[in-house]
């Protein structure tokens, strides 16, 4: 972005700043759960052009900041996690309009807080946060896209692939997969299931349930939403009831329902049962979703 305007140096500040340890991606992501918090944002995620794959964009939008506020409260950390990628941020300024750029430049072993403006008069007020971060390679870019993509922002919660359990390890982020479908990732501590759970997306119900009536494995999410809804506090139930839906569709499941009687085929024609009376939570949630009120 900083390619489109003619910036003049508008404010430069010398900063504190020593750590010697390297910042890992469980960082990266504390320290934009902070701005989502301080701002009352969740986070907008965006890929730049073919030419810069390594860059991601992190916005958040509809608020209203002072310059020197965020240097304040987050100077520490813009600086920890500028040590290991170049970080930028963009924004308006609210009264002329005119594109903001603020950066950190280190000159003979001191850091310093620089404010570009086009007019290069300093901007107090800013709209909006536009962070730029250069990820030094497309592949951990891709990663970070899907990862920032699949946040649960108020919950602080990742819900991954499994090939993402390494990555996970590597940069600190903790997390749970016994017997799960999905990796999950905690941006906070002393997480619940019911924190894991909640954080799925409506494409994770789907793709967990099309999970379960493919090999009928007992996936450790199935647990965690019976309890939800044996103690009547699942959130969202419809969206699951749909998710159920969905799959059976998707996998060419019909349905024969009467006011006494309920049958279900798969895409060959063969009968399908479940039982109550299963160990398995997963056929107990599926059966708790398909009769709420007999079960």
């Amino acid at each position: 972005m900083m390619e489109m305007h003619f910036f003049k140096k508008a404010e430069q500040v010398e900063i504190s700043f020593s750590n010697d340890q390297e910042a890992s991606v469980q960082d990266f992501f504390c320290f934009l759960s902070e701005i989502s918090e301080w701002s009352q944002s969740c986070p907008l995620i965006y890929r730049s052009g073919q030419e810069n794959r390594e860059i991601l964009y992190v916005m958040f939008r509809d608020f209203i900041f002072i310059g020197d506020d965020f240097w304040q409260i987050f100077g520490d950390d813009f600086c920890f996690i500028n040590s290991r990628w170049k970080l930028d941020i963009f924004g308006n300024a609210y009264s002329s309009q005119e594109t903001v750029w603020m950066s950190l430049e280190k000159q003979k072993g001191h850091y310093y807080r620089v404010q570009n403006t086009v007019s290069g008069k300093k901007a107090d007020r800013i709209h909006a946060l536009c962070l730029r971060i250069h990820c030094n390679s497309s592949e951990l870019a891709n990663m970070l896209d899907t990862l920032l993509q699949s946040i649960h922002w108020e919950k602080g919660i990742i819900a991954a692939e499994w090939n993402y359990h390494k990555f996970f390890e590597k940069e600190k982020i903790k997390n749970y997969y016994e017997n799960s479908y999905f990796c999950y990732g905690s941006i906070f501590e002393n997480m619940a299931s019911k924190d894991y759970l909640q954080a799925l997306t409506f494409d994770q119900k789907v793709e967990l349930w099309t999970g379960f009536l493919k090999d009928r494995f007992d996936y450790k999410e199935f647990e965690w939403l019976y309890m939800m809804i044996s103690e009547r506090i699942v959130e969202n139930r419809i969206e699951w009831e749909l998710a159920l839906h969905t799959a059976m569709k998707n996998l060419g499941y019909t349905m024969l329902v009467s006011e006494h009687e309920f049958e279900l085929y798969n895409a060959r024609s063969e009968r399908q049962y479940f039982s109550f009376n299963s160990r398995q939570y997963a056929q107990m949630s599926l059966l708790k979703i398909l009769f709420p009120v007999n079960t």
